[in-house]
């Protein structure tokens, strides 16, 4: 009897592409407002929506906490330590990316004049009310950041699959 061609792979040593991404929901100190970034890159290629919340992709065997803080300093000079983990979001692929899981770290609190300094991947960032939030980041991402908020008053990471919106 003939197996699935599916069957026949080792996903241990011939695993699937995969991306990882790992930020933090950073706030205000004072009015509760997520920080975010404008990506240059978004902005150049045209996107209606440019923003994200802060972080990056892990390199190849990077821890994904490890990759939040790295990406948040190189790109802003803010050294965050990224706190538990609030949301794991897994987005299957699309025409222009692999699949992928985006992590989701409180990044506690900041002064809302906290000395940033933009890398060139950057070009600016604001703290935004939860209730702008469309005006600047796409419904999957908006999505995220509310699970993010429902974890941070509870015990549980929150989970979500697919793409909102």
């Amino acid at each position: 009897m003939n197996s699935p061609d599916h069957l026949d792979i080792d996903h241990f040593t011939a695993a699937p592409q995969r991306r990882i991404g790992s930020q933090a929901l950073i706030r205000d100190e004072t009015r509760g407002r997520i920080l975010l970034f404008e990506s240059r890159r978004r902005v150049e290629r045209g996107d209606v929506l440019t923003w994200n919340l802060p972080g990056g992709c892990a390199q190849g065997n990077e821890d994904p906490q490890a990759a939040c803080q790295r990406r948040i300093q190189e790109k802003s000079g803010l050294l965050i330590d990224p706190g538990r983990l609030l949301v794991m979001h897994w987005q299957p692929a699309t025409g222009d990316t692999v699949e992928g899981h985006n992590y989701v770290w409180d990044g506690g609190t900041i002064s809302q004049h906290a000395e940033v300094q933009l890398s060139a991947e950057i070009t600016q960032y604001r703290f935004v009310a939860r209730k702008h939030l469309t005006d600047y980041v796409p419904e999957s991402l908006v999505a995220r950041i509310n699970a993010a908020f429902q974890a941070l008053g509870h015990t549980h990471t929150g989970y979500l699959a697919g793409r909102a919106g």
